[in-house]
């Protein structure tokens, strides 16, 4: 489907003055987080923006204001790269965004993680925008950031259990509970209608197959099941910048997270597809995943702790299989929420090193 059959159900002043949603998003984030335009947030994102993110929920413009200010102290030199834009209507006049951004920058100020260490970072991240009348209403942005403390060289459980405590951007602790409004309620039929709103009734296919992927693999553990999904080349880009490459490789990091928290259930939260000449299909998903910290001790002690990990996929899809995902999480509120379930927690000795698998 050409893009401009897929901006025939938009009106343009959903996305003006750029010429797509596409643009919308890359031509305003440049200019406000890469040129330092932060009064333009007022012409792109509503007063009362709810920003969910993997610690908890914040609501308002000026807790986007000043959390941007933070960091671009902290981070002068920030660049960021969009690697996609996966785009859909919702509704004539809005539209979801999950955009992919691969983040680099020098931590030449102070920051939440400590002061300056002079040491570069790199990693990936992903902001869902929801977009009504031409303003940013709601967003939901999950970050690598153990990819960050790594490169400065700092440790990830002290962070994290600081965090636990009191989280810089919601101003008191991360928010764990099932109830918790990032993580609260069921998404029945995410194919219809996700956390996004009512889909265009239009990649059906697409999207049941991505949906029948997450249960038959992730929640029935029928990982033989991935060469019926994926092709045999596919490549997982996911967290700390790792790796991975071909089936094999590709079903043990599913089963290396599912390891730490067996009970594990992955639940859709949105879903949004995009199709252009250039990349083909993609489609881009929010989903969840509910457990308890019960498995392998892969971030210390196992306690028991009930964990909502929020996380966010992109899928490239060719002749009808996945050939790549990036696949991405915020591994430090994970370890955040594990210490604050306490009962017994101890970190681990050493915090593992990234690596590829071929």
């Amino acid at each position: 489907m050409s893009i401009q059959e897929q901006l025939s159900d938009l009106l343009p002043a959903a996305y003006a003055p750029y010429r797509d949603p596409r643009d919308y998003i890359t031509s305003w984030t440049d200019r406000i987080w890469i040129k330092r335009g932060l009064g333009q947030i007022h012409d792109h994102y509503a007063p009362d923006v709810k920003v969910h993110t993997c610690y908890g929920e914040t609501y308002g413009m000026q807790n986007v204001i000043g959390n941007s200010i933070q960091k671009m102290v902290a981070f002068p030199n920030r660049g960021g790269g969009h690697d996609d834009v996966i785009w859909e209507s919702r509704g004539n006049n809005g539209f979801i965004s999950a955009h992919r951004v691969l983040n680099n920058a020098t931590h030449s100020g102070h920051w939440t993680y400590g002061p300056p260490t002079g040491k570069d970072w790199v990693n990936r991240g992903m902001a869902h925008c929801l977009v009504q009348d031409n303003l940013v209403v709601e967003e939901w942005v999950i970050r690598d950031e153990f990819a960050v403390l790594q490169a400065l060289g700092m440790d990830p459980y002290v962070v994290a259990a600081d965090l636990s405590e009191r989280s810089p951007v919601l101003g008191k602790a991360i928010q764990t509970s099932a109830t918790a409004a990032p993580f609260a309620g069921h998404v029945k039929n995410p194919i219809e209608n996700g956390i996004s709103g009512a889909r265009p009734q239009r990649y059906l296919a697409e999207c049941q197959m991505i949906t029948e992927f997450f249960e038959q693999v992730w929640n029935q553990r029928n990982f033989d099941k991935v060469a019926d999904y994926c092709d045999d080349t596919v490549v997982c880009q996911t967290v700390r910048m790792r790796r991975v490459m071909q089936i094999a490789n590709f079903q043990l990091e599913i089963m290396s997270l599912l390891a730490a928290f067996p009970d594990g259930i992955m639940e859709i939260r949105d879903l949004v597809v995009h199709e252009s000449e250039d990349l083909g299909i993609r489609v881009g998903v929010i989903w969840l995943l509910r457990g308890t910290y019960s498995g392998s001790p892969v971030y210390g002690t196992s306690n028991g702790a009930p964990v909502n990990i929020l996380g966010s996929s992109h899928f490239e899809l060719r002749r009808g299989k996945i050939i790549r995902e990036y696949r991405i999480f915020d591994e430090i509120a994970v370890i955040a929420q594990i210490i604050k379930g306490g009962n017994g927690w101890k970190a681990p000795l050493a915090a593992p090193a990234a690596s590829d698998s071929v």
